[in-house]
């Protein structure tokens, strides 16, 4: 099971992740043709090695040509991914990140987060630190994202808004209820973009019990230098302990008294379609003994924002409850079976050694009303063809 840790002691920004991940995890090549599919003109990419406290890391530099960028809104960079060739991974997670700092702006100024304008993060660099980012992510293709907690600095920066205290109020917003702890380093270490970002795609820390392997370490350098602190961000990348886990994922759930019951399954097909892997109601009492339902999501740690944002749209909920599950399923397949009826897909599972299929329940659905036949024998028809089948290519 592969996996990222992104050690952030030196803070996280942007250009360090980039950094990180094109000090030989990821084929510069790649990112920049990868890139190209934005449709932006007017900036360049450029990559060098540094040293921060004796240790090298590669700095990635984003020059802009065109000093007068627009203040972007959430809606124009929406419109810029969606105009692009880039994959549905990339647009999907760069626009949800986008969504998190317009939401975390949002609250600073108290606007809508379709109302804010973008200053720094609506700038063509940063367009490029985080598409980067996640395009670099898209191509390691992790199970698992873990990091360590950020770390908070003090001082001031001077940012569009004039003075502001660091860490600022929209990364402040950003960390929260995210593992944090206190250096004593005057500057800015975590920007706005590194926090969405590092918020967004990890898990949190390496749970204790998990043993891995680390095969490769990237460093990613910031624009500062510390004395007391190296300004670098680590990405380690590896293999997890099958034996100890299979997958991680989230587990989300609020309780609910007061929702139209005609509403739920609108409700799971939302979640569904914005890619939960399991939605659950379960009836329950709840205070003052009233009758209620409980509702329980399975998805990937990435999608907690978009998931969220349902549950408080469609429901009637104002709160909720999230934690971390270990998963752990049996490797399947998906076959075709060729049945009198054509072929029917099912998945094939393998325990200790005994082949199991599973017909998907729809195909079988489509048989028994065509065909006439009761539901339950069709699915034994189509498991007894495939025994058989099966037997047969093992002679």
């Amino acid at each position: 099971m592969k996996f990222l840790y992104l050690d952030c002691a030196g803070g996280a920004s942007g250009d360090m992740l980039l950094g990180a991940f094109l000090d030989s995890l990821v084929p510069q090549e790649y990112l920049e043709k990868e890139l190209q599919k934005l449709k932006l003109k007017h900036y360049t990419l450029t990559t060098r090695d540094v040293e921060r406290h004796h240790i090298h890391a590669k700095k990635v530099d984003i020059t802009v040509s065109d000093k007068k960028h627009p203040h972007r809104t959430l809606a124009d960079i929406e419109k810029i991914l969606d105009k692009s060739n880039l994959s549905e991974f990339v647009k999907t997670h760069s626009k949800a990140i986008f969504r998190r700092l317009a939401e975390a702006e949002a609250q600073v100024h108290r606007k809508t987060p379709d109302a804010v304008h973008f200053h720094e993060v609506g700038a063509l660099d940063a367009i490029i630190d985080i598409v980067g980012t996640v395009i670099c992510i898209e191509y390691l293709n992790p199970d698992a994202i873990y990091s360590s907690p950020l770390p908070v600095s003090e001082g001031t920066i001077q940012a569009a808004h004039g003075t502001l205290p660091v860490p600022a109020p929209a990364t402040l917003n950003l960390i929260r209820d995210f593992p944090v702890h206190r250096v004593d380093v005057t500057g800015e270490l975590v920007t706005p973009t590194g926090a969405a970002l590092v918020t967004y795609f990890s898990q949190g820390r390496i749970p204790e019990r998990l043993s891995f392997r680390i095969q490769s370490i990237g460093y990613g350098a910031g624009s500062k230098s510390f004395d007391d602190i190296p300004n670098y961000l680590r990405i380690w990348q590896g293999q997890l302990d099958v034996q100890s886990i299979k997958e991680i994922a989230l587990q989300i759930e609020t309780n609910i008294d007061d929702l139209n019951p005609e509403v739920y399954p609108y409700l799971a097909e939302q979640l569904y379609q914005a890619g939960a892997q399991d939605v659950s109601f379960y009836p329950a009492i709840m205070k003052k003994g009233r009758p209620g339902v409980l509702v329980t999501i399975i998805a990937q740690p990435p999608l907690l924002t978009s998931l969220k944002e349902i549950l408080f749209r469609e429901t009637t909920t104002i709160g909720l409850r999230f934690h971390y599950i270990f998963r752990e399923k049996l490797d399947r397949e998906f076959v075709t079976v060729e049945t009198e009826w054509g072929a029917v897909k099912a998945k094939k599972v393998t325990i200790d050694g005994e082949t199991r299929i599973y017909p998907e329940f729809e195909e079988c659905k489509r048989i028994a009303r065509i065909s006439g036949k009761p539901l339950i024998e069709i699915q034994q028809q189509i498991l007894q063809i495939f025994h058989q089948t099966h037997s047969r290519s093992n002679d």
